[in-house]
């Protein structure tokens, strides 16, 4: 069991590590169309579906993270695991309360460019993060 949480976490590290930096460098480049993007998305009733199925990945994939947590105990693959959770359950307010957050996106328009600029440097930085939690697994399973 414990090589299989070694792998899980391996795999799982550096896949969403990958992510978060490509993703904030999209962000940072195509600022104006994630833009346009949020205020079309601000005139539907429901949420994007890009957003509450990544939501949902998240999820999937943050339950086995938990639980592999446990075998063998590891304090910072618990701590990524209940974060992970944290992030799940507020963004997930966020898009279950969507019509108050579609009435503050047509209502901030004009900063939207400055919110993304700073989500995308905190992506940039977890996906960073990410990477050193990768490197930290290795050296501890290796010494």
């Amino acid at each position: 069991m414990e090589e299989l949480s070694y792998r899980w976490f391996s795999l799982f590290y550096l896949t969403l590590g990958t992510i978060l930096i490509t993703g904030s460098v999209y962000l940072w480049i195509r600022k104006s169309y994630v833009v346009s993007y949020l205020i079309a998305a601000s005139e539907s009733e429901k949420p994007p579906r890009f957003f509450v199925n990544s939501l949902k990945y998240l999820l999937l994939f943050t339950i086995p993270c938990l639980i592999f947590s446990f075998f063998p105990f590891s304090w910072p693959e618990l701590i990524f695991s209940v974060w992970c959770f944290i992030i799940i359950y507020t963004s997930g307010q966020m898009l279950a309360y969507w019509k108050h957050t579609a009435v503050a996106i047509k209502e901030n328009k004009e900063v939207l460019p400055r919110r993304i600029n700073f989500i995308s440097a905190n992506m940039l930085s977890i996906g960073i993060i990410m990477f050193l939690l990768y490197y930290f697994l290795q050296t501890r399973a290796v010494g």
